[in-house]
This record gives C-alpha cells, structure tokens and sequence, in this order.
C-alpha cells in the first residue's frame, strides 16, 4: 500500500492541542511542562517525539510545495527550476548544527552556513556543501559577497576558522 506523503505521523487531537500550547513557549518552559506530562510515561513522550519529527517532515514538505508554487506563479521560474530551490530540513538543520558548533558565532555574517538558525545551517544542499570541500581540501566561499558575475569574492568566515594557520 502506498503511503500518502506527509502522513508519516499520527498524533491524538488531545496532544496536539497540549503541544499547540507548548510550542509558543520559551525552551526553559517546554522543558518544565514535557517534564510534567511525561515524568511518569516516557515511552509516550519517546512515540510522541517520534510522531512530532513526522508532523515536523511533514509541515517542511508543505512548505517547499507552497515556495515552489510562489517561485512558479509569483516568480515566474520553471517547475523544473524552482524545485532546486535550497530550503532548511530537519536533517540540514541537524547536520548544521555541528557545523555551528564548531567556529566562533560572533565571527560569522547573518546568514553564514556556520551560523546556528540560518536557512544555510538548516540546508541539507549547503551543510553537505561544506562537509564535501572541507573533506576535499577546497574552500566554502561566502555567498553574501558577490562580483558582477554572480560569484563569490572571498572565502566563508565560518570556514576560515576551520582552515589550519
């Protein structure tokens, strides 16, 4: 049977309406209140987890469908084009953060693939991008920065610190 995309989660009216509350939260508060839901039932909170990362793929999957719409219609770029568009997933997203980890925030523009939250850290295309240089003893250039041409100028901020003196 095949699967319907973006099904892949099945939540209880009841906890979603518990977690529609939570999730406007601060961090240190959805810790306090999952910690009172699930002190005594963590193998509920372990299956609700994994039906949120579902619900999470989910919502990104809708989120690219309705970008590549806007590209299409409001853009005027060809199907075939907009759905090479670079946005975050959960993996990119997790993938960036070691990136992230590994060099000085403060050092990184606002829109660095170092940079922890940015659509570049959270991008599968552009976190693989700069393990694949890194591995092949190339340079990440910065894409803030571009030459009449369209292309970068200078190597990423983020990825100088990675590079030996």
């Amino acid at each position: 049977m095949d699967k319907i995309i973006g099904s892949d989660y099945k939540i209880a009216p009841r906890d979603a309406d518990e977690l529609k509350g939570i999730s406007g939260l601060p961090h240190e508060f959805r810790l306090l209140r999952l910690q009172q839901l699930f002190a005594d039932r963590p193998a509920k909170a372990l299956e609700l987890f994994s039906q949120f990362i579902g619900l999470a793929n989910s919502v990104i999957a809708n989120n690219r469908e309705a970008a590549e719409m806007i590209l299409i219609l409001e853009g005027n770029m060809w199907p075939q084009s907009a759905e090479k568009a670079n946005l975050p997933t959960i993996f990119g997203a997790l993938n960036g953060i070691g990136l992230a980890a590994s060099v000085n925030q403060r050092k990184t523009c606002h829109s660095c693939a170092f940079r922890l939250g940015t659509c570049a850290n959270q991008s599968p295309i552009t976190t693989c991008d700069v393990q694949y240089v890194a591995e092949n003893d190339d340079r990440f250039m910065c894409h803030l920065d571009m030459n009449e041409n369209d292309e970068p100028t200078k190597v990423c901020a983020g990825y100088k610190q990675l590079e030996k003196p």
